[in-house]
């Protein structure tokens, strides 16, 4: 799997994580899910630059 295809799963997996947290009332594993989205995502606007 090439590097801009585990960033895309990765970001996909904590923004879906982020929501379900929300959804479950788990707010500091929301705040933690949405930090590691935005991490990896501006790996990804790095990377397709």
């Amino acid at each position: 799997m090439s590097r801009k295809h585990r960033l895309i799963n990765l970001t996909g997996f904590f923004s879906q994580m982020e929501e379900r947290m929300i959804a479950d009332c788990r707010p500091n594993i929301a705040n933690h899910a949405k930090k590691q989205y935005e991490k990896y995502n501006r790996q990804l606007k790095a990377l397709r630059k």
